[in-house]
């Protein structure tokens, strides 16, 4: 009888890390897709590095041939007020060798923070995505971070940043734009119940030259802890700008979603 228990536990052990190799390099779609450094920012105190890594590989042979790679890294390094985190999101999707999604995005960010109130905080970020014929979008900017509310289960913080912006659009013609523009967003986390994180952000980016135009970036997600590491959620993404290129619509959504596995 011992033995048979103790073979069962041996296969349950065994069960668990392959479910957990399978999740890391399958699962991971909810953060290939998209980037939101706050959706990402982890709520980590002690110095040391913390993370999310994920993969996404398939390809399919029948009347077409189809090849889909998702591939996301979050890293954030936090030292007593210092925090630096570094985001890369590739999402590529081939059929017969036309690539109908190729996008992809890397954003680099440090905080400093003064006090508990205000944080100080710069980044960089280049972005590209064929559907929206944004050939390449790269952004430096650098503004002050507000806690508003920060009491155990609910978190509030506002962002006010100024960014300069530089892109090439793939129209009928190339066209190059070099402006800037004001960065604010508003965020909240919410953990209603144990294992349970409910994440809301909303991004303003109006042209400093031109308020009428502007882009709203809005990403909403709930997330339930299933194991120690592992995550399942859903993400509904909207985004709206009032001077896309020619063809592309104003409005955009997605709703994902995914597995993620975190390590620290």
């Amino acid at each position: 009888m011992e033995r048979n228990c103790f073979v069962k536990f041996i296969f349950a052990i065994m069960l668990k890390k392959i479910f957990l190799l399978f999740v890391f390099f399958i699962g991971t779609n909810i953060y290939a897709q998209f980037v939101n450094p706050e959706s990402v920012r982890s709520r980590r105190d002690s110095t040391g590095f913390s993370g999310t890594i994920g993969l996404d590989v398939s390809f399919i042979k029948n009347t077409s041939s189809i090849f889909s790679l998702g591939n996301s890294i979050y890293v954030q390094y936090t030292n007593k007020k210092h925090l630096a985190f570094f985001i890369n999101s590739l999402n590529i999707k081939k059929v017969n060798d036309e690539s109908i999604v190729n996008k992809g995005t890397q954003h680099l960010r440090y905080n400093y923070k003064l006090s508990n109130k205000i944080a100080l905080e710069v980044f960089m970020q280049n972005h590209y995505n064929k559907i929206s014929k944004i050939d390449k979008r790269r952004l430096t900017g650098g503004g002050a971070r507000f806690t508003i509310f920060d009491k155990g289960r609910f978190e509030t913080y506002l962002g006010t940043l100024l960014m300069y912006e530089y892109e090439k659009i793939k129209e009928d013609q190339i066209i190059y734009n070099e402006d800037f523009r004001f960065s604010g967003y508003a965020s909240f986390r919410w953990f209603p119940i144990k294992n349970t994180t409910i994440t809301s952000t909303t991004f303003y980016q109006p042209k400093l030259s031109k308020f009428s135009d502007y882009r709203i970036y809005s990403s909403n997600s709930i997330s339930f802890k299933v194991i120690k590491g592992l995550s399942i959620g859903i993400t509904y993404i909207a985004n709206y700008d009032t001077h896309p290129a020619i063809d592309i619509p104003k409005y955009q959504y997605r709703l994902m979603n995914g597995l993620a596995y975190t390590f620290d």
